[in-house]
């Protein structure tokens, strides 16, 4: 496994730097599972990690909203190692909380940084102002994402079109919904996967 860290500061109005947002002891924003796979895919992961940096504390959480969904895509982190090793392919997972940014949102998105999620009032997210959500996407967004477009880049100079497979878990309840699902296939405009792999789980009897 390899992993990259890079400074983020919050800046002051008057332009002066505070503290960064990530310390010499604290994670890196992401890390990079079987960089070497010879598959022609990427698999991401942008929800697997439940780190806070020391500089922001737990946003004011007790440990029973860390252990929920709100914090991670339970049990991702261990799948994705583990489809990355099964497939040969190279996977990008990121290190922080969704709760202090979430990788898998805009960042002009309103829920990019919640103050409440599934009812859990967040108090570290209620008054942040623009500079505090900027330090933040430098800390936790920008780095990951400009890693995804190196990596996708790399297999492009290399002629290949790689299958980009995001990786995520759901909650069995969510806003008191029951979810009646065992597992959840989605995708945007190109089913090319995502209908092979549906006919494959019913084949199988999974769904």
């Amino acid at each position: 496994m390899t992993a990259l860290s890079v400074p983020a500061s919050v800046a002051d109005p008057d332009g002066q730097a505070r503290l960064p947002l990530l310390g010499p002891e604290d994670p890196p924003p992401f890390t990079v599972a079987n960089p070497s796979g010879r598959a022609p895919a990427l698999l991401l992961a942008d929800h697997a990690g439940r780190a806070f940096p020391k500089s922001l504390g737990r946003l004011g959480l007790g440990d029973a909203a860390l252990d929920m969904h709100i914090a991670y895509d339970i049990g991702v982190e261990w799948m994705t190692h583990r489809l990355a090793a099964l497939l040969d392919a190279p996977a990008l997972i990121h290190s922080y909380s969704r709760l202090l940014l979430d990788p898998n949102r805009s960042l002009d998105d309103p829920t990019s940084i919640c103050t409440i999620s599934d009812g859990v009032v967040v108090p570290g997210n209620r008054k942040l102002t623009a500079d505090d959500a900027a330090a933040r996407a430098e800390a936790f967004f920008h780095p990951y994402h400009r890693a995804i477009e190196r990596t996708i880049e790399g297999f492009l100079a290399r002629g290949i079109s790689p299958a980009i497979i995001s990786m995520h878990s759901f909650t069995p309840v969510m806003r008191g919904f029951q979810r009646p699902w065992e597992i959840g296939v989605l995708w945007g405009e190109d089913g090319r996967m995502a209908i092979p792999l549906m006919e494959a789980l019913r084949a199988d009897g999974i769904v």
